[in-house]
């Protein structure tokens, strides 16, 4: 009768003990699932920095390399330079260059410099006959004087390029002098390629039988002396070829003398060639050769292409083993093993439970133990925390602290406890905790708040992260009335991290962002912004030159005042840096500096915008523009003597001055770039009146500046569609029978008319038009010549050169082909030259000048008598005429002074047979009295104003 309810009964407890069953596979499953997500993000997280830091580390090698084959570059540019700059170089000042640029520690890798000279196969013998004495005697060595055994000298460059040069002189060094590069295929090439190019080019690895390896060279052509610094054409290139300057290096040198810098767990292999497949082998770091490969795949693996002479290197990167175990020390993998342990025991706890109540407890004693093991495990690794941790009230008060670094500045954490944060830091350290938890209790956490504390080293920067921490039931049991929170009291942890590197290099990344690496003071950056609030407030910045402030600090609350702005530039600086080098020069750069900031008072402010430019900023000399101008000329003429005194740079004593421009500020509608303007265009107008002057900014400065920019534009359009006019002005002999003329520019503007040529000449010297305006008036003055010698007239015609125009090292080449392009009788030109450009750069105007007299080119001296009072330059110059100017001529029958020049100059003319041609005869008495003193040729506007050319030609071939 009670079968039913015995069979619901147990049908019920069987149901429940079922699903106690299911229970525990689904909270294993759970966790199981949760403890993978957790391992996998972590993994994800570790494998992202492994790329980043392999990534780092690639891009570090490749710009390494970089690096190293541009500073070879860079070697043999300048012993490029030294060629261009010597018409020929000995064996032994070779070899003094080489020794003084210290390649085995300033290049390491590279094997040394050498000089390949091209000669003629005629030449050949005597050429490597007199380089074998030289090195006999300036090297101590007699060198071979024909190509190695086995080399094919048919397979040179048309003519010969032996080594004549070689440095250092090593014992492998030595064997290659007189050694002809071109039989090698791979460096025939890369000559070749040097040559038509005109830049550096690079061989392809070159097998060294020695040792297995392989070797490189790069090759930089080397082209006439005088000749173009850069023909135009392939053809200019290779009929100009003198040689090459070389370096051969080997790779593995290059990575060994870089391995402090490149990452060792980095597998590097390099080959010639655009892929790896078909590359020839450059070089391969042992850990990537063939023999020694990894016994795994690596991980991380890049290849990347490089362009170096020319050539492209594909380089292949491979991370090693010890690379990768860097990033095999996250405690994921523990972690996740813990997780996997604690959710299969919590399944067999449950499971366990389902059982019997012993099992349950003896699960219980398990689990806490494994709750132990954990809660020492999270003990130890809080204690691996460098961190500060804390537990705040809202109020600040200290409820836990905890600190495994010694080295903080923090007192037991019993002294900590139950004291308000108020007790234990500073005032404002304090204030800033109090700050972190306002907003933690606001938004739920807070970060980036920092403050600074005092300790044994020097003071240290915190930095507080804070997060609003969940109140959960309160344990059981007697409790400290400091530990138990009020009911609703809100808790926080916060993290204090020793920030102080971080503060220190961000106050170095401030410094270089607004002050001068080389001089410490505020750079053009600063500036501009101390004289933005300057010209906003009207008062100066606040704080000097040697406070390390930001540029956005507050202005002092002062009345309104004028300023002023001094632009200073020192006068020859480059003279100083070319004489005794860089290293001298930044030295007085640093004394002018100090100087000046020992002059600014208060308020003002000294910078340096780079160069040898300086400027000073005054925002408060005076209450209204008459005083501040006062205030500003007594400032500059302090500036300028101090500046004027002797600087000590090294045992030597140096003088140097400076130009000054000054603006006074503030201006209506004006910023900081235009008055920084002004005071550049006011010290420029200083420096034209003639250096270590001081000069005022005036409106008029920046109009004519304006007006003089237009100026350039214009005539640079008409250089450019060749509107230029060639006048002539005729010159007459004694008798009054034309003789010749000299050539004269004329500029029709388009808008403004007719343009004087003290206007345009000065600007198209300054711009550098009046190389192609000068070309083009040779080239007329020699069709005009060969049109004329035609029709039978034995007339000369005279042209002004520049002194810029005859420094061009094409200078004498252009005129040798004006020449021969229009078959002028060369005796007919006469080139006109100032006595200042004989004075400057001596030998160079003698060289040139014997060069175009040789071809029978004529040369006279302008305005002679109003240059330089050293007359020595007649007896030593190939000169032809002198030409008396026309302040002399004017006065000289009615002024004895002039007249005694006039008379002194015609008779030392005669005495050197010089003809003489004088300028701006104008009366007919100026014309008698030349004659009447025997001078041979006459110009000015008594004889014929100037005309087109075109017209006077065509009157004297009609």
């Amino acid at each position: 009768m009670n079968l039913v309810p015995s069979w619901h009964g147990r049908s019920l407890q069987a149901g429940r003990w079922h699903a106690r069953l299911f229970i525990a596979p689904v909270l294993v499953v759970v966790l199981l699932g949760f403890n993978y997500v957790y391992w996998r993000q972590e993994q994800r997280a570790l494998d992202i920095r492994r790329t980043q830091s392999f990534e780092r580390a690639v891009d570090r090698t490749l710009t390494t390399l970089s690096d190293r084959m541009d500073a070879y570059e860079m070697v043999l540019r300048g012993v490029k330079g030294f060629f261009d700059a010597s018409d020929r170089i000995s064996h032994a000042e070779f070899r003094a260059y080489v020794d003084a640029l210290q390649l085995r520690y300033t290049r390491p890798g590279l094997q040394g410099l050498a000089l390949l000279e091209r000669v003629n196969p005629a030449e050949a013998a005597d050429t490597l006959a007199a380089s074998a004495s030289s090195w006999a005697t300036n090297i101590g060595s007699k060198a071979p004087l024909s190509p190695p055994p086995g080399e094919d000298i048919a397979l040179t460059i048309d003519t010969h390029a032996p080594v004549t040069h070689h440095q250092p002189l090593t014992a492998g060094n030595l064997e290659l002098l007189a050694l002809e590069a071109a039989t090698r295929p791979a460096t025939r090439e890369a000559m070749l390629r040097a040559r038509d190019t005109g830049q550096l080019a690079l061989t392809g690895p070159i097998p060294d039988p020695a040792d297995g390896g392989a070797s490189l060279a790069m090759y930089l052509p080397l082209y006439q002396p005088g000749s173009d610094a850069d023909p135009s054409s392939v053809a200019d290139r290779r009929a100009q070829i003198h040689g090459w300057v070389a370096a051969p290096f080997r790779a593995a040198d290059i990575v060994g003398g870089l391995k402090d810098q490149l990452d060792p767990d980095v597998a590097i292999a390099i080959l010639d060639g655009p892929s790896l497949v078909g590359g020839s082998l450059v070089y391969r770091s042992e850990a990537a050769s063939d023999s020694g490969l990894p016994s795994r795949a690596p991980l991380s693996t890049a290849i990347r292409s490089m362009n170096v002479g020319g050539r492209r290197w594909t380089v292949e990167l491979n991370s090693l083993p010890a690379f990768d175990r860097r990033f095999d020390r996250g405690n994921h993998h523990n972690i996740a093993m813990l997780g996997v342990l604690l959710s299969l025991l919590a399944g067999w706890f449950v499971s366990r439970q389902s059982s019997s109540h012993e099992q349950a407890l003896t699960l219980a004693r398990s689990m806490t133990g494994e709750l132990r093991a954990t809660r020492d495990a999270l003990e130890s690794t809080l204690n691996a925390v460098p961190d500060v941790l804390i537990e705040f009230g809202l109020d600040g008060r200290i409820h836990h602290y905890r600190s495994s670094r010694e080295d903080l500045p923090a007192l037991p954490a019993q002294q900590f406890i139950g004291k308000a944060v108020g007790d234990v830091l500073p005032a404002a350290a304090a204030a800033a905790c109090l700050a972190a938890l306002q907003e933690a209790h606001a938004r739920g956490y807070s970060s980036g708040q920092q403050y600074a504390l005092e300790s044994a080293g020097g003071t240290r920067w915190f930095e507080l992260s804070v997060a609003r921490k969940t109140q959960g039931a309160p344990a059981p049991g007697p409790r400290r009335a400091v530990d138990a929170p009020f009911a609703g009291e809100p808790r926080f942890i916060a993290l204090s991290r020793d920030v102080t590197r971080r503060h220190e290099t961000e106050a170095a990344m401030h410094r270089l962002a607004y002050y001068d690496a080389l001089t410490g003071l505020p750079n053009r950056r600063m500036l501009l912004e101390a004289l933005r609030q300057a010209i906003a407030a009207g008062v100066p910045a606040a704080g000097s030159p040697a406070q390390d402030t930001a540029p956005g600090a507050a202005l002092g609350a002062m009345a309104a005042a004028i300023g002023g702005l001094f632009y200073i530039d020192l006068d020859n600086f480059k003279q100083i840096n070319d004489a005794r080098g860089h290293t001298v020069g930044d030295s007085l750069l640093v004394q002018v500096g100090a100087r000046l900031t020992a002059l600014a008072g208060a308020g003002e402010l000294v910078a340096r915008l780079g160069g040898d430019e300086f400027v000073v900023m005054a925002p408060r000399l005076g209450a209204n523009e008459a005083q501040a101008r006062e205030a500003a000329q007594t400032l500059s003429v302090r500036l300028r003597d101090r500046l004027d005194q002797p600087y000590t740079l090294g045992e030597t004593l140096y003088g140097s001055t400076g130009s000054i421009g000054v603006t006074l500020f503030p201006r209506s509608g004006e910023g900081a770039e235009d008055l920084l303007r002004e005071a550049d265009t006011a010290m420029y107008q200083a420096k034209r009146l003639g250096h270590n002057r001081v000069c005022f900014f005036e409106p008029a400065m920046h109009a004519e500046a304006q007006e003089r920019l237009a100026l350039e534009q214009d005539l640079k359009q008409a250089v450019a569609d060749d509107a230029l006019e060639v006048f002539v002005q005729p010159q007459v002999d004694g008798a009054g029978r034309l003789m010749g003329g000299e050539l004269l520019l004329r500029w029709r503007h388009p808008q403004h008319g007719m343009v004087s040529p003290a206007r345009f000449i000065p600007v198209a010297e300054e711009s550098g038009l009046i190389l192609r305006m000068g070309e083009r008036v040779i080239r007329q003055a020699c069709a005009s010549l060969a049109a004329l010698n035609a029709r039978g007239h034995a007339l000369s015609i005279s042209v002004n050169v520049s002194q810029r125009q005859f420094r061009q090292d094409d200078f004498v080449a252009s005129v040798h082909q004006a020449l021969q392009a229009s078959g002028a009788p060369a005796s007919q030109l006469i080139l006109e030259v100032t006595e200042s450009l004989l004075v400057e750069n001596w030998e160079d105007a003698v060289q040139r000048m014997t060069e175009l007299g040789q071809l029978g080119v004529r040369f006279s001296i302008d305005d002679f008598g109003t240059g330089y009072s050293s007359l020595a330059y007649l007896k030593k110059l190939p000169l032809y005429e002198l030409k008396i100017d026309k302040s002399f001529v004017q006065d000289a029958p009615t002024d004895p002074s002039d007249a005694a020049i006039v008379q002194a100059i015609l008779s030392m003319a005669r005495h050197l047979h010089l003809r003489v041609v004088a300028e701006g005869v104008e009366t007919a008495a100026q014309a008698d009295f030349l004659r009447a003193h025997g001078c041979g040729g006459l110009q000015g506007y008594l004889f014929g104003r100037p005309e087109p050319l075109s017209e006077w030609m065509l009157r004297l071939q009609a």
